[in-house]
C-alpha cells in the first residue's frame, strides 16, 4: 500500500477505504465523526485521519469562484481566516495573495450549486447564487437567521421572482433539507428525537446524546416525521457513500440500504439492525464499519500477528474468541494466527480500540525479537541490565530478607537464580528471562522493559515498587511492575481449578482507575480475581530468623462463625478470606500485615509517599 507525505503531518499516511471514526480531520479540523475514502496515519500511537481531498490538496489551484488568480494552500490552526463563500472560519484552505479571497476545504470539496432548483425544501422558486451587496439590501433579510443580507455575507441565494434570500452559510440550517440517504422528504433539524422515534442515528448507530461535550450544533439531529427517519449531524454533513467498491472486502460492488433491517454481517458474524451494505449479486451483507477490515494486525491478547480470514470453516471443536471468550461462528469472517491453529478472535473484538494498537502490518516485516541476555556458557549469561557476567545457581537457597531479586524485588527463597560474583546483583532465573518487549491485556500498545531502579506505583495493583518495570509511553505513560506484566492468558492460579482470563467491556483507551478495577475471570463459573491478589507471593520468609515459611491460604469454607487472630497486629482475622499461615506452628496473619505497602521496595530506596 503506497504511502504519501503530506505537509501538515509528521508521518507518512496511507489511503484507506474503511470508515474511519475520527472526531475531526487532522488537516482541516472539520468535525466529521467518520471519514470514508480518506487517509490515515499508520504510526503507533497516532490516530490522525484525513479527508482524501485534504491529504491530496495541491499547493496551488484555480477555483471557479475566483478564476482571476491562482489560490495558494494555507493552514492556520488559530482560525484567523474565514471562507469568502460560507463565512466559516477554517484551518486548511486556499487564499489569493493578490486580493481578499479565501475558501475553505469544505467549499472546495463540495462547491455550493450556482442554482437551487424550484420546489426545493427552501423555496418554491429557483434560487440563484449571488455575490456582493444588493442595491436594495435593506429589503433583504435572510429567511433562516433573520439578519440582513448585508455586505459581510458576500455570497447568498436570492429569488428573482420575490424578495426571498438566504445566506450561503444558512442553507444547511434551513428548516428542511434533502439528504442522499433519504431523497423522498426533507429532513428537519431538531435538538432531540421525538418520543416515538429511534434514539440512534439510522446510518451510523450513534445515540443522540445531549450530554456530549460538544458544541450545541453538534448535538442536533435531522428527522423526517413522515418516515420516522433520523440521522446525526455527522452523517448529515458527511453522508456515507451510496456505493462502495473494496476488493479486500468483497469482489462485487456494495450498495447502501439506509433503513432499519436486522441482518448478520458476513464479515464479522455479528448482528446488525440498520443501514447495511448489500451485494445485489450474491446476498452478501456487511456493517459499514467492517468494510476494508485490516488484513494483518497485532493485538494485546496474543504474542503473534493475526490475519483476517473471510471464513473459518468447520472446526473439530467450537471456536472460542481469544478476547471475549464467546463462541465464534466459522461461517463468518474472523482473525486467526498462522502459528497457533486454535487461536481465533472475532473481527469486532480484534479491532476494538483497547485491544488493537491501530497499526496495519500487511507488507511490513516481522519485528526482530531481542533476547534479554547473551549465553556465555551452560551456566553463565551476560544480561542486558548488568555489566558483569551472571552465574546460575539451581540448588542454593537464600532466606535473607534483605537479599532480593533486582527485577521483582522479592526474596530469592529456594528458586533458581543468577548472581554476580563481583557485586550483589542477583536475579531469579525466571526474571532473567523476562522479554525486552511484550504486550499485556491492560493496554493496546506494547510495553518495554526498563531496568532503572526508582520508586513508582504499578497501574494494575497500585503497589509501590522499585525494581524493573514495563513502560508504555507512546500515547500516554503506563507503568507496570514485572509481576503484573508477567500475567498472561490463560492464567492458572492455585486458588481456582479453572484457567482465568482477562475480561473487559471497554471499547476505548483504559484510564488509570479502570486499570485498577480490571479482573481475571473464569469462563466456567462465577469466579474472578483482581490483579493485586493474583500476584501475591505464595511463600514468604518474614526474616532470616524464622524457622518456618508462611504460606498463602485461600480461605477456609468449613469454618462457621469462628475467627482467627493475626500474629502481627493482634486483630481478628476472617478465615474465609485469604490469609498467611505457618503449616508447622499454625499462626495466622492478615495479607496486608505480611505484604505491606513497602514490600516491593528495596532497602535504602528513597520514597515520596502520600497517604
Amino acid at each position: 500500500m503506497e504511502e504519501i507525505k503530506i505537509p501538515f503531518h509528521e508521518h507518512l499516511v496511507r489511503p484507506c477505504t474503511r470508515f474511519l471514526k475520527a472526531i475531526w480531520c487532522g488537516a482541516c479540523g472539520e468535525n466529521q465523526y467518520r471519514i470514508y475514502g480518506g487517509y490515515r496515519c499508520n504510526e503507533l500511537g497516532c490516530d490522525e485521519a484525513f479527508h482524501n481531498e485534504c491529504a491530496e490538496a495541491l499547493p496551488e489551484i484555480i477555483n471557479s469562484f475566483h478564476p482571476e488568480h491562482p489560490l495558494t494552500l494555507i493552514q492556520d490552526d488559530d482560525l484567523h481566516n474565514a471562507c469568502s463563500l460560507c463565512q466559516q472560519r477554517f484551518i486548511l484552505g486556499y487564499s489569493c495573495s493578490i486580493c481578499d479571497f479565501q475558501i475553505d476545504m469544505k467549499c472546495v470539496r463540495i462547491p455550493p450549486p450556482l442554482v437551487i432548483s424550484e420546489n426545493s425544501c427552501l423555496h418554491e422558486h429557483p434560487l440563484k447564487l449571488s455575490y456582493g451587496e444588493p442595491s436594495d439590501s435593506l429589503e433583504y433579510d435572510c429567511a433562516v437567521c433573520g439578519f440582513n443580507i448585508g455586505y459581510k455575507h458576500k455570497y447568498y441565494y436570492r429569488c428573482h421572482q420575490c424578495k426571498f434570500a438566504i445566506h450561503l452559510r444558512c442553507v444547511d440550517k434551513a428548516p428542511g433539507a434533502y439528504h442522499t440517504s433519504h431523497p423522498e422528504h426533507p429532513l428537519k433539524s431538531i435538538s432531540s428525537p421525538p418520543d416515538y422515534a429511534d434514539k440512534k442515528c439510522l446510518l451510523c448507530g450513534d445515540e443522540f446524546d445531549d450530554s456530549k461535550p460538544w458544541h450545541l450544533e453538534d448535538k442536533k439531529l435531522h428527522h423526517c416525521d413522515v418516515c420516522n427517519f433520523s440521522i446525526c449531524r455527522g452523517c448529515k454533513t458527511n453522508p456515507p457513500p451510496v456505493c462502495v467498491v473494496s476488493s479486500t472486502t468483497h469482489e462485487h460492488q456494495l450498495h447502501l440500504v439506509p433503513r432499519r433491517m436486522d441482518f448478520t454481517c458476513n464479515a464479522c458474524g455479528a448482528l446488525g439492525d440498520r443501514s447495511s451494505y448489500f451485494c445485489l449479486q450474491c446476498n452478501f451483507m456487511i456493517h459499514r464499519e467492517c468494510i476494508d477490515l485490516p488484513r494483518v494486525i497485532n493485538i494485546n491478547r496474543h504474542d503473534h500477528r493475526i490475519s483476517y480470514t473471510r471464513r473459518l470453516g468447520h472446526g473439530e471443536s467450537p471456536w472460542k474468541c481469544g478476547v471475549c471468550r464467546k463462541k465464534v461462528d466459522g461461517f463468518y469472517g474472523a482473525y486467526t494466527c498462522s502459528k497457533c491453529s486454535t487461536f481465533v478472535v472475532h473481527a469486532r473484538c480484534a479491532t476494538r480500540k483497547d485491544v488493537w494498537d491501530n497499526v496495519e502490518l500487511e507488507g511490513m516485516p516481522e519485528e526482530e525479537v531481542i533476547a534479554p541476555f547473551e549465553v556465555v556458557d551452560d551456566s553463565t549469561i551476560r544480561h542486558f541490565s548488568h555489566d558483569h557476567n551472571l552465574y546460575i545457581n539451581k540448588d542454593g537457597q537464600i532466606l535473607h530478607e534483605n537479599i532480593v531479586c533486582e527485577a521483582c524485588v522479592f526474596q530469592i527463597g529456594s528458586e533458581s537464580f543468577y548472581s554476580c560474583r563481583k557485586c550483589d546483583f542477583i536475579l531469579h532465573e525466571k526474571c532473567a528471562n523476562l522479554p525486552r518487549k511484550k504486550r499485556h491485556v491492560c493496554h493496546n500498545q506494547p510495553f518495554t522493559l526498563n531496568t532503572v531502579s526508582r520508586s513508582e506505583e504499578c497501574f494494575l495493583c497500585d503497589k509501590r515498587f522499585s525494581g524493573f518495570r514495563y513502560e508504555s509511553n507512546v500515547s500516554f505513560q503506563i507503568t507496570l511492575d514485572v509481576r503484573c506484566c508477567s500475567i498472561s492468558e490463560p492464567f492458572v492460579h492455585e486458588s481456582h481449578p479453572h484457567p482465568l482470563y482477562h475480561v473487559s467491556d471497554s471499547t476505548g483507551y483504559m484510564v488509570r482507575r479502570m486499570l485498577s478495577c480490571d479482573k481475571l475471570s473464569c469462563d466456567e463459573c462465577d469466579f474472578s480475581l483482581e490483579f493485586k491478589d493474583a500476584v501475591l507471593p505464595k511463600k514468604v520468609m518474614r526474616n532470616r530468623y524464622d524457622d518456618h515459611p508462611l504460606f498463602l491460604s485461600y480461605g477456609e469454607s468449613n469454618v462457621n462463625g469462628e475467627y482467627y487472630w493475626c500474629e502481627a497486629c493482634e486483630a481478628k482475622l476472617d478465615p474465609k478470606k485469604w490469609f498467611y499461615t505457618c503449616n508447622d506452628c499454625g499462626i495466622t496473619l492478615h495479607v496486608p500485615c505480611v505484604v505491606g505497602d513497602f514490600s516491593y521496595i528495596k532497602h535504602g530506596t528513597k520514597v515520596s509517599y502520600e497517604e
